[in-house]
């Protein structure tokens, strides 16, 4: 399921040096947090994997799929009334792999560190 325009929106984007950073808005009436929890709505984890997942899509203009987690660290809660920047770091794409590092962060700092590798199926 595609969460890009439906869960959440893309703000921003901008490439900053070796960063390529987006900050996103969620749905706060979307069915994700009427299940996840009621009364006390939480981002689930697999749904920040999946949006950074369709920030890259759209940033390489290419279909990934995830194949490996490297490591992934969730700090703090992220919720559906905060406005989270994505920074991607340390991208490498060879041989149809894209490796990247993902830091979530918001102006109280960071929430979510991953680090993970893409296969590059094919063109959007």
């Amino acid at each position: 399921m595609k969460l890009f325009n439906d869960f959440f929106e893309l703000l921003s984007n901008e490439q900053c040096d070796n960063i390529y950073r987006c900050q996103v808005k969620f749905n706060p009436d979307h069915r994700i947090y009427k299940a996840h929890f009621p009364g006390y709505p939480v981002t689930p984890g697999v749904c920040l994997m999946q949006m950074g997942e369709e920030l890259l899509e759209q940033k390489y203009q290419k279909q990934l799929q995830l194949s490996v987690v490297k490591s992934i660290r969730f700090r703090k809660i992220v919720g559906p009334e905060d406005t989270p920047f994505f920074d991607f770091s340390n991208e490498v794409l060879k041989d149809d792999v894209l490796s990247v590092e993902v830091t979530i962060y918001d102006e109280e700092g960071e929430s979510t560190k991953m680090s993970l590798l893409y296969n590059v199926l094919n063109e959007l």
